[in-house]
């Protein structure tokens, strides 16, 4: 098989596939025909439409994502501990797929703590639940996404790099000992290859989504209002608020001093001079 042959069965290839379509369209239209020749067919091509609706209507439930968001108010001193039993819960429920993607917890003057996770649809109340007896429920809101159409695309590109790569290992086992159409189209069947592991991945992911809810959990801490909260703070802070003041002093004293030394017989020098002129 020579190159000018294996570009007219490439362009041959395309040609079925183009007027595969046309007659698939032209059946369509035929059997839509044949249905309006009598009105049992047509109420039966009724029945059918009303039943691929209803299929689209379930499987549209499956195609949604959604993700949750929680704020729990806790106190300073509970903030460490419910995050821990929070995570140790997470990770403990292997049954309902539970996985933590993100987790963060600051002390200190401004302490807060977020933690984020993946978990099957049907456990998410249950967490939720779990969370807010740590401490009090402050806000809660969930984002849904419909990813019917994302999905739909994806499945169709998946469906046509099959049949794409198949024919491509059909011209490769006739290519035989035509070196440059098997270069050809080897090279080809690689950038199929990687489109196609490409989509299935996209279609994993958009399969996870659908399958599994993310929740953020995130920890506010209760303002305390005591009366020696702020002086207990200022006692520990008060040696470093001292060298601080200090080290701005002496900062400032040397900015100061080669103006002093200008700035004073300067003004020697103007008394001197305004003295002379007054006699």
């Amino acid at each position: 098989m020579n190159s000018r042959d294996f570009g007219g069965r490439l362009r041959t290839i395309r040609k079925i596939r183009r007027m595969g379509m046309v007659g698939f369209g032209l059946c369509c239209l035929v059997g839509m025909a044949g249905c309006n020749r009598n009105s049992h067919s047509v109420g039966a091509v009724v029945a059918q439409v009303a039943s691929s609706h209803l299929e689209r209507a379930d499987s549209a439930r499956g195609t949604l994502s959604r993700e949750h968001s929680v704020t729990i108010e806790v106190p300073a001193s509970d903030l460490h501990s419910g995050f821990q039993r929070l995570s140790d819960r997470c990770t403990a429920d292997s049954a309902n797929h539970c996985t933590i993607l993100q987790s963060d917890v600051t002390s200190g003057q401004f302490s807060s703590g977020l933690i984020k996770l993946r978990i099957d649809p049907k456990a998410v109340e249950d967490l939720i639940g779990f969370a807010a007896g740590l401490g009090r429920l402050e806000h809660r809101s969930t984002q849904v996404e419909d990813l019917a159409d994302a999905i739909q695309d994806t499945q169709a590109r998946i469906e046509m790099l099959t049949t794409y790569r198949k024919q491509l290992l059909e011209l490769q086992g006739r290519a035989g000992t035509n070196i440059d159409a098997a270069i050809k189209v080897a090279s080809e069947l690689s950038s199929v290859q990687s489109n196609l592991e490409q989509a299935n991945g996209q279609a994993a992911y958009q399969a996870k989504r659908t399958t599994t809810d993310i929740v953020t959990i995130h920890f506010s801490v209760t303002e305390q209002k005591a009366f020696w909260r702020p002086i207990r703070a200022a006692v520990r802070d008060f040696l470093g608020n001292l060298s601080e003041g200090v080290s701005q002093a002496i900062t400032a004293v040397a900015y100061i001093l080669p103006w002093l030394l200008v700035v004073i017989p300067g003004l020697y020098l103007l008394r001197f001079l305004w003295r002379r002129r007054s006699r």
